[in-house]
């Protein structure tokens, strides 16, 4: 039998936070009420961000924490966050606001249709997704998550299925095209990316540079701590990129209408293409447009898959998994639920049942 991988991080194991994880019925009654008002603002157009536009915009240290994850399997991560709290302070010292109202997202509103999208926290099912990839390695050889070009992560947020296979790309040199989206661009600036340089961070050595004045690097040795954005760290970032090399795209804004979301998605028919996403069919209207464009990007090319995690039903908001498939054979493809051990939930005081659903193109 296979060792249990492990990212082979020093220290001891920490506990999901409960209150920084959001749960089953938080999430359904913030959205109700968010999602019951009679208006709501237009959408915001779909748009790309430079990496390093979001790269000039980092503070000069990033406050983070760990938080660890074990699959049914045993495989264990350990994956960098940026702090909530990290971020408040940021926006306090900045002069000038963003566009889309980052503040949004800190207090204690869940979701805010056509204003924000929930990406600043991590969500249960999420971590689901994270630990299905877990237990299926990173074994080039033998699994076809390692052989595809292009990993497609919408409504990302903190990104944390991205967050392990970028980690992988980087461990293992695997090249990768990556692509992440979230409705709004400040949790893209603000947590994504952030969270993406302490992943590349938490693979350098405990004492090799670039870290400042020579001190070790704090991600092998602390749970949570600081991060000292330097110029040698993000002349390392960038270096570790174009060697592999490893693309990113950002996108922020709507998945709707498609014909603005899609053309800014890089593709090509022989381009091997796996889409992830977690909670992100909650509601009819979001079902919708993220089936569309799921389908949408699936369509351009060949060979593709995408495995969507979610809860069965979203009381009160009306969202469903059962929906969601319809959904998918309407539009010709088929979406079946994947069986696996690690999902939380079972409809009996325990939460709402979460499951991991497959979509490919018939």
């Amino acid at each position: 039998m296979a060792q249990p991988f492990s990212f082979g991080f020093s220290g001891d194991d920490i506990e999901i936070d409960s209150n920084d994880v959001q749960n089953d019925h938080k999430s359904g009654a913030l959205a109700l009420r968010e999602h019951s008002s009679i208006s709501n603002p237009p959408q915001v157009e779909a748009r790309t961000h430079d990496i390093e536009e979001l790269l000039s915009t980092l503070p000069s240290k990033i406050s983070y924490s760990y938080l660890d994850i074990e699959s049914p399997k045993g495989y264990k991560a350990r994956l960098p966050r940026r702090e909530l709290f990290d971020i408040r302070m940021q926006l306090m010292a900045e002069e000038n606001g963003t566009d889309d109202a980052p503040v949004t997202g800190l207090d204690d509103s869940d979701i805010k249709t056509n204003v924000y999208e929930g990406g600043f926290k991590s969500w249960e099912c999420s971590i689901d997704l994270v630990k299905f990839l877990l237990d299926r390695g990173p074994r080039k050889d033998l699994d076809d998550l390692c052989r595809v070009d292009h990993v497609i992560e919408l409504g990302c947020g903190t990104a944390l299925p991205t967050l392990l296979l970028f980690h992988y790309a980087l461990t293992q040199s695997i090249p990768l095209y990556l692509t992440l989206a979230d409705y709004n661009a400040s949790v893209l600036r603000l947590v994504t990316l952030p969270n993406l340089l302490l992943t590349f961070a938490s693979t350098i050595p405990a004492t090799k540079s670039p870290f400042s004045a020579g001190q070790p690097n704090p991600l092998v040795n602390e749970l949570n701590g600081d991060l000292e954005v330097t110029p040698e760290l993000i002349a390392s970032f960038r270096q570790a990129l174009a060697s592999l090399p490893i693309t990113f795209t950002f996108i922020s804004g709507s998945w709707t209408p498609t014909s603005k979301l899609l053309p800014l998605i890089a593709t090509a028919p022989e381009m091997n293409t796996f889409v992830i996403a977690s909670e992100t069919i909650y509601s009819p209207s979001s079902l919708s447009a993220f089936v569309e464009a799921m389908i949408g990007i699936l369509s351009r090319v060949r060979s593709g898959k995408a495995i969507v995690a979610a809860k069965r039903v979203y009381f009160g908001v009306g969202g469903s998994v059962d929906t969601f498939r319809i959904e998918c054979s309407n539009r010709g493809a088929v979406a079946y639920e994947i069986e696996f051990d690690g999902l939380g939930g079972d409809g009996c005081g325990g939460g709402v049942r979460r499951c991991l659903v497959e979509v490919q193109m018939l």
